[in-house]
């Protein structure tokens, strides 16, 4: 599952030199006559308070960032989540049970997984560093059980969302070893927009590690989740994480990725990139 936070390339707007430019994005950005800070009624959804307070706030942090290429990619994660992307539910995320057939069937392929010496750590494309696992998560090959759960689990996505879905994909089992975190993030804004955590098991002497998830009234909130527990959330809306460091030998979950049949990618990417301002770049005062 890459994260929305890192390195985005900027998308062909001039073909000669296949960048946006800055000056062709500002001029996107006045024709839609925007303005920054973000009125009240831009925030979606625009009647919660406390979700434009955590974006207000994240707004000022994202200001200060000191570099560029991380301070234009960060406002590109928040403009989407804050004032771009559609809400689909009330909440942003809730809680199901999975499959009890498919729950047995993913817990004997991760005890093979456990047992065997040969699964292999995850394809990352960062650093293992203070921000990252101190081990890499193992992968249990899953291929045949990640298409039975990515059709049988649609319709449940879809009976949450209110909304028709097309499958985009499910990653698993991805097995988090010792001392493991995860920084609070979106996910893919093109294809993962309304997903799922089935939790398949972890390590019954492990601590409790919570995921930590943001909703749409301004709340911070910390779940648990048992095997069996399916979160659905709005994975590109919604920032979460496990900022804390997990103590146990194991936790193995399945994640599952959907979109509506009508999402335009290319728009809503663009979009994304017109609706920072043209001040992206300065350096507020009182960092200077």
């Amino acid at each position: 599952m890459r994260l929305a936070i890192i390195l985005i390339q900027l998308l062909a707007i001039d073909q000669s030199s296949g960048q946006l430019q800055e000056d062709d994005r500002v001029a996107e950005y006045h024709a839609r006559q925007w303005q920054w800070p973000p009125l009240p009624s831009d925030y979606i959804p625009n009647n919660s308070p406390g979700w434009r307070s955590i974006f207000e706030r994240r707004f000022e942090q994202t200001a200060r960032i000191a570099d560029s290429n991380s301070k234009y990619n960060a406002f590109m994660s928040t403009v989407h989540s804050a004032l771009l992307a559609p809400n689909f539910t009330e909440f942003g995320w809730g809680i199901t049970r999975g499959p009890p057939d498919l729950v047995e069937a993913l817990l004997e392929n991760l005890k093979r997984g456990l047992e065997s010496d040969s699964t292999p750590e995850e394809e990352h494309e960062y650093p293992v560093n203070h921000e990252y696992p101190l081990e890499l998560p193992l992968m249990v090959p899953n291929a045949l059980l990640n298409n039975r759960a990515m059709g049988e689990l649609k319709p449940i996505h879809e009976a949450w969302s209110g909304v028709k879905l097309i499958a985009n994909n499910a990653y698993g089992l991805r097995v988090y070893r010792n001392q493991s975190n995860l920084q609070m993030h979106i996910d893919e804004s093109s294809t993962h927009i309304i997903s799922s955590i089935l939790h398949v098991g972890h390590d019954p002497e492990g601590e409790p590690w919570p995921l930590v998830i943001e909703d749409f009234h301004g709340n911070t909130n910390e779940v648990f989740l048992e095997t069996g527990d399916m979160l659905l959330y709005e994975s590109s809306k919604c920032f979460h994480g496990r900022p804390k460091r997990y103590n146990g030998k194991w936790y193995t979950s399945l994640f599952t990725h959907y979109y509506p049949e009508d999402w335009d990618e290319e728009s809503i990417n663009l979009e994304a990139h017109y609706r920072i301002p043209p001040e992206w770049h300065d350096v507020p005062e009182e960092t200077m």
